[in-house]
């Protein structure tokens, strides 16, 4: 088992090099990303069972909230991104820019790519009509310009909101630190709170408006916020682990109940993320090397995982995928090892060393190499 463990935090898990982390925060990516999964394991289920993608009953009715996934990336995106601001050094803006494009943009150019020749060679889609809608998704523009997620891959919808929140958050947090610090504190809270009103009304929102950060800014700032909070150092507590867990509770209410009670969930998201960073035995567990290492494949696994669950579904048995939960129970389970494995190779081979490179100050050709060693 050590062996494994050693490579796997070679091979796999996020390069030290890349930067200093947090393992709990890869620990919550792989909650996002699991919840995610689960999903969209559970549209592709009723689907091929003839249920409504968002009802059913059972196991099926939970797992629909699974999307929520989305805006804990958000929360988590905003934690990661106020760290470097609120830090000791501050990232230039130019730094700041060429470290989101040299660190996201490989990896989601390769993957659209791909999956826009697999449409067109196997699925027969027609090239010329398919085009504008890579392009437009290339630049993280298909809900802007179309209104509807990308033709290419629907994921993308998340990444041009992140996209957007990239760019706003230097006014952001330039804005933060230029305030004392419990102005700001308080202005965040505020904000939260406001962006969680917007999201109660997701459902009257124009489909541009809600496939943007107007829709989201909530969940972000909630990040910033705990981040902000977070600059001193606290020693982990059990007290936080069961705020963790009656907040983890708090979202599922709110997210069941919806409506008026999801107007929630951006402070609930905060003090979950503020919580599970503090306690002590959910932390740890966050902190488990194959916790967090699956946790630092999240980028590839998102943009692959949709079309990993498609195609194994269309070699399982016919008849077998039907609306009771023990089905669900059962593919998800399959599922997850076959989605991790696959996701592994371009994991390794395409994102991971973009975590390493720095321009300017390290080579491709050696991070590349460092990856697979």
């Amino acid at each position: 088992m050590s062996r494994l463990r050693e490579w796997w935090l070679a091979h796999i898990a996020r390069p030290n090099p890349a930067q200093s982390f947090l393992p709990a925060i890869d620990g919550l990516r792989f909650v996002a990303i699991a919840l995610v999964v689960l999903y969209h394991v559970q549209g592709y289920v009723s689907s091929r069972a003839g249920l409504p993608v968002h009802g059913g009953e059972g196991l099926h009715r939970w797992l629909v909230h699974g999307s929520f996934g989305v805006p804990l990336f958000f929360a988590i995106s905003g934690f990661i991104i106020a760290s470097q601001w609120f830090g000791a050094r501050p990232p230039s803006l130019k730094r700041y820019l060429i470290r989101r494009i040299t660190r996201l943009e490989p990896p989601f150019i390769v993957s659209m790519l791909l999956v826009f020749a697999l449409k067109v060679v196997v699925l027969g889609v027609a090239f010329s009509e398919f085009l504008p809608h890579l392009l437009v998704s290339l630049v993280y523009l298909h809900g802007p310009i179309f209104g509807t997620h990308s033709e290419v891959n629907g994921v993308a919808w998340s990444l041009e909101v992140e996209w957007q929140f990239y760019l706003l958050a230097p006014l952001i947090l330039t804005a933060a630190l230029r305030m004392r610090r419990e102005r700001a504190a308080f202005v965040l809270v505020v904000l939260v709170v406001l962006g969680g009103v917007v999201h109660g009304f997701a459902e009257s929102l124009p489909s541009r408006v809600a496939l943007s950060v107007l829709h989201y800014f909530g969940f972000f700032l909630a990040g910033v916020w705990v981040a902000q909070r977070h600059t001193t150092p606290v020693l982990s507590n059990p007290l936080f682990d069961v705020a963790a867990l009656a907040c983890a509770f708090g979202i599922g209410a709110a997210l069941h109940f919806g409506g008026w009670a999801s107007m929630a969930l951006p402070l609930l998201t905060a003090a979950f993320l503020a919580s599970s960073l503090r306690s002590k035995w959910w932390s740890a567990l966050l902190s488990w090397w194959p916790i967090h290492g699956i946790g630092a494949m999240c980028y590839t696994i998102y943009l692959y995982h949709f079309f990993i669950v498609s195609g194994v579904g269309r070699v399982w048995p016919q008849g077998s995928l039907g609306p009771g939960s023990l089905d669900l129970v059962v593919f998800a389970v399959l599922i997850f090892p076959v989605v991790i494995v696959v996701c592994a190779v371009p994991y390794v081979l395409i994102e991971r060393p973009f975590m390493v490179w720095r321009p300017g100050v390290t080579r491709l050709r050696d991070a590349m190499s460092w990856s697979g060693r």
